[in-house]
């Protein structure tokens, strides 16, 4: 599932439960968050201020808090999102694919998985009856990328204690990456 595939999905969502379509000042700072941009840069690919972008972002967190059930922000939008589709597949045209692609310019995940053969963990997705390296190897490659994400959070001016959250990592490990 690719961005504009999410966004559609987001936005049927939204409507069914709403009554109202997101609009395009919206969907432009959707797409731009989960493409890590900044407010500033979606203002001024949209012409307009950096201030009027941050407005209406925080209309469309409430909004999507709603529709999602749960507190959405900026920091845990993707996260949200992923969740959602996870738990409901059906309120989602591609529901057999959770190999969302957030980056237009990264190689697609060769592997997609139906809801049958994925189980939550510890929080975590895995592939049912997966053998215990496999695992270790998911769970590496999740916490690395938990990390390099760390100093583009940060950037992002978020404080150590809301990205440990965003994370679900210790405060004292993000800490210690952060200075």
């Amino acid at each position: 599932m690719d961005v504009q595939e999410v966004l559609k999905n987001i936005d049927e969502l939204i409507l069914s439960q709403t009554g109202k379509q997101l609009d395009t000042l919206q969907v432009a700072i959707l797409k731009g968050v989960l493409n890590g941009r900044k407010y500033k840069d979606i203002a001024e690919e949209y012409n307009c201020t950096p201030g009027h972008a941050k407005d209406e972002a925080y209309e469309l967190w409430r909004i999507l808090s709603q529709a999602l059930g749960e507190d959405v922000n900026r920091a845990n939008v993707r996260a949200s999102i992923e969740r959602i589709i996870i738990k409901n597949p059906r309120n989602f045209k591609s529901p057999n694919s959770f190999n969302i692609n957030f980056c237009p310019n990264s190689m697609p995940n060769s592997k997609s998985y139906s809801p049958e053969d994925l189980e939550l963990v510890g929080g975590e997705l895995t592939k049912k009856n997966s053998t215990p390296d496999r695992e270790s190897i998911i769970e590496n490659a999740r916490k690395k990328a938990k990390l390099e994400a760390i100093p583009h959070l940060a950037k992002m001016g978020l404080t150590a204690a809301q990205i440990a959250q965003a994370l679900d990592l210790p405060l004292a490990e993000v800490q210690e990456l952060m200075s």
